[in-house]
């Protein structure tokens, strides 16, 4: 049986006979992308450039090139194969790509990924165990707006291994919204044939709005930010006094406040470099009632759309 860290031909690739057959199907490589991922994903470039694509499973990254060439803005890969991982980071940094491509588990590092508008796991749910798959599927409807789904057909597995079945997947994400499926394809002709589907599920809880239609009472928390890319000390800026006043009613210490200032400074650091861990939470009325650091940081960047959670 080929090794899952190889079923990804990339070009450059030594073509075993499965390879030759493989990569001109519509159900391996890049037909797979073609026929039960890209439908389910947004084809404008000017919208898909503040957008997130997470491939749980990458394998050696073939669609992390997919996602990167369609125009996603941040493209991540997760897989546990430190084969495949070195093969495609290889063949990334050859063709000048900048998706990024992680050695994790990926039921254990959901929580440091950041926010997700397109989740794949393109055959490779059923390698989870079933403790770790539902695990993951508990926080991943926080993680990311859309799980698309690529399944093979009923196979045989052991008990404690997560299904493939459609009719199981369907259960286990009860609580999302199915909005798409790819039922199955003609095999006639095709020269690495099997029966594939493609599911698509929509997070109850994440949305992306435009960043405009947010609205915000802490407007030197979103000043902030500015300030500090212009090289301003933050013990001179205008958030720093305003904070200083508010807090010295609680009682905090300047060395309180002055730890708590570094700390907002490391956190945008790493929005800036990463990607937001968490959504902004608003009300009703779009009103921040938490976040208003968040909301700052990407007014900063200038981006035109934020991750939001409404809250009662």
């Amino acid at each position: 049986m080929k090794p899952f860290a190889v079923y990804q031909y990339l070009d450059g690739d030594i073509m075993t006979d499965r390879d030759k057959r493989e990569v001109n199907s519509k159900f391996w490589n890049k037909g797979k992308w073609e026929n039960f991922v890209l439908p389910f994903l947004p084809k404008e470039k000017e919208i898909l450039n503040e957008m997130v694509f997470v491939d749980m499973g990458c394998n050696a990254g073939l669609f992390l090139k997919m996602a990167e060439d369609l125009g996603f803005g941040k493209v991540i890969g997760v897989d546990i194969s430190e084969e495949a991982i070195n093969r495609g980071i290889k063949w990334r940094d050859e063709h000048n790509y900048h998706y990024q491509m992680l050695l994790l588990r990926m039921q254990h590092c959901i929580d440091t990924l950041p926010l997700a508008d397109y989740t794949v796991l393109a055959n490779a749910h059923y390698y989870f165990t079933i403790n770790d798959w539902i695990d993951y599927l508990d926080r991943l409807p926080y993680k990311t707006r859309y799980c698309v789904i690529v399944t093979a057909e009923k196979r045989v597995r052991q008990f404690c291994w997560a299904s493939a079945d459609i009719d199981d997947i369907r259960i286990y994400f009860k609580g999302w919204k199915e909005v798409g499926f790819v039922d199955l394809l003609p095999t006639d002709g095709d020269p690495a044939p099997r029966k594939l589907w493609g599911l698509c599920f929509e997070s109850p809880y994440l949305e992306r709005v435009p960043i405009d239609s947010i609205v915000t009472r802490n407007t030197e928390a979103c000043n902030f930010f500015g300030e500090i890319d212009r090289g301003v000390e933050y013990k001179n800026t205008n958030y720093y006094d305003y904070s200083r006043k508010y807090r010295q009613r609680s009682r905090w210490s300047d060395g309180r406040l002055n730890r708590w200032f570094r700390d907002r400074i490391g956190v945008y650091n790493d929005v800036k470099t990463n990607g937001l861990t968490r959504p902004i939470y608003v009300n009703k009325d779009n009103v921040i009632v938490d976040g208003n650091h968040r909301y700052g940081m990407m007014k900063n960047f200038g981006r035109k759309s934020i991750f939001i959670r409404r809250t009662a």
